[in-house]
C-alpha cells in the first residue's frame, strides 16, 4: 500500500484559493491554474489569482462594467448606460448612445444624457413638440399642436433661422400684447382698425382683411389704398349742383344740397338741379321764407286786360296778351287795353 498523497490534495498544492491545482504531464510538478474569472497577477514561478474584473476592467471596453456570469464566473462585459454595444458577436465595443441612431431618440429630437445617471434623455428640438405618451417621445411640428401654442386666431410658423414658433396674428387681428402668444383681437377694436375717426372699420368677407368705409356725409380723398374722409361738402360741393349749397342732415348727415337764392330745383326725383329762375312769365311768391315760382297767367290774369286772354312768348315766355273776341286793343304802345269794337276810340301815340 502506498503512503504518497496527491499534493493538490493538501492545501490546493499551495496554489491560490482561486486557482486550480494539477500535474505537469512529464515531471508531475505541481501547475497552478487560475480560474475562470480570474487572472495571474503573480510573478512567475508565483501564480497569484485576483478577480479578472480588478484587472484592466476583465479586458472590457473602457465604457463597460465588468462582472461574471453566475454559472461559470466567466468574465461578462456590458455597457454603462448610456452606451451602445456596437461590437462583434464575441467583441463588445460600448459606443456613445446618442452617436447611434440618435439614441433611439428620433430625428427631431436631441440625445443628451443625465448628468447624474448618464441615461439617454430625449428632447424635442426647437419647434417641436412631444405628442407621444408618457413613456415614449414623438415629436410632432408645434403648429400642428394647439396651433404651437398660438392664440387661435394667429397663424403659427417658425422662424427661418431658429426654427422657434412664431406666432403672427391671422389677416384682421393685431397682437393684444408684447409676448409672441399674446392673444390676438379684432383689429376694428384697436384704434378703429387704423380707420380713422370718419370712417367704419370692417372685414373684407374672403379675406378679412380690414376695410375702412367713409361714414355717411364723408368722401375718400385718399390715394390708392389709403382712406382718408373728408367732410363731402368740402370735397366737389358734395356733389351738389354749382349754384346749390351743401349742408348734412342733423340726424344721418347725409348731404343735402339746397338750391341758392335766385336759383330753383329743376331737377327730377332725388337729383337737385338747381337753374336760374327765368322771370319772365313767372310770378314769384314768398311762402314762410320760401319762393315759390307761378305761372304769371294764374296771378290776377298776367296783368292783363280783363277782356283779354293771357299766354306766353314761345320765345321768351313772356306773358302774351290778346283780346277776347268781340274785343279790340284800344291800348297805347305795349299796352294792351280790350275795348268792345262798338267803341270808336283813338290811340293817341
Amino acid at each position: 500500500i502506498s503512503n504518497v498523497l496527491d499534493t493538490c490534495t493538501i492545501k490546493n498544492g499551495g496554489c491560490d484559493p482561486n486557482a486550480g491545482c494539477s500535474h505537469d504531464n512529464a515531471t508531475n510538478a505541481v501547475v497552478c491554474t487560475c480560474k475562470t474569472g480570474y487572472t495571474n497577477t503573480g510573478v512567475a514561478p508565483a501564480v497569484i489569482c485576483s478577480d479578472s474584473c480588478s484587472l484592466y476592467n476583465g479586458g472590457c471596453d473602457i465604457n463597460a462594467e465588468c462582472s461574471h456570469r453566475l454559472e461559470d464566473f466567466d468574465v461578462v462585459c456590458n455597457c454603462r448606460v448610456g452606451f451602445i454595444n456596437v461590437g462583434t458577436v464575441n467583441g463588445v465595443n460600448c459606443s456613445d448612445g446618442c452617436y447611434v441612431n440618435n439614441g433611439g431618440c428620433g430625428v427631431n429630437a436631441v440625445c443628451s444624457h443625465d448628468l447624474t445617471t448618464m441615461a439617454i434623455q430625449c428632447t424635442c428640438m426647437t419647434g417641436y413638440t412631444n405628442s407621444g405618451n408618457g413613456t415614449t417621445l414623438v415629436c410632432t411640428d408645434s403648429c400642428k399642436v394647439n396651433n404651437g401654442g398660438c392664440d387661435s386666431s394667429a397663424t403659427c410658423s417658425h422662424d427661418s433661422v431658429t426654427f422657434a414658433v412664431v406666432c403672427g396674428c391671422s389677416i384682421g387681428f393685431v397682437r393684444s400684447g408684447c409676448d409672441i402668444t399674446a392673444g390676438c383681437i379684432d383689429s376694428c377694436k384697436v384704434k378703429n382698425g387704423g380707420c380713422g375717426e370718419n370712417a367704419a372699420c370692417a372685414h373684407d368677407n374672403l379675406t378679412n382683411a380690414v376695410v375702412c368705409t367713409c361714414n355717411k356725409g364723408y368722401t375718400n380723398t385718399g390715394f390708392g389704398n389709403s382712406v382718408y374722409c373728408t367732410d363731402s361738402c368740402q370735397v366737389n360741393n358734395g356733389e351738389c349742383d354749382s349754384n346749390a349749397a351743401c349742408s348734412h342732415d342733423a340726424s344721418t348727415n347725409i348731404v343735402v344740397c339746397s338750391c341758392k337764392n335766385g336759383y330753383v330745383n329743376s331737377g327730377t326725383d332725388s337729383v337737385i338741379k338747381c337753374t336760374g329762375m327765368n322771370l319772365k312769365g313767372h310770378h314769384i311768391r314768398m311762402l314762410e321764407d320760401v319762393f315759390e315760382l307761378l305761372d304769371a297767367c294764374q296771378v290776377n290774369n298776367g296783368g292783363c286786360d280783363s277782356n283779354a286772354t293771357c299766354s306766353h312768348d314761345a320765345s321768351t315766355n313772356g306773358v302774351v296778351c290778346s283780346c277776347k273776341n268781340g274785343f279790340v286793343n284800344t291800348g297805347c304802345g305795349t299796352t294792351v287795353k280790350c275795348t268792345g269794337i262798338i267803341s270808336n276810340l283813338v290811340c293817341f301815340t
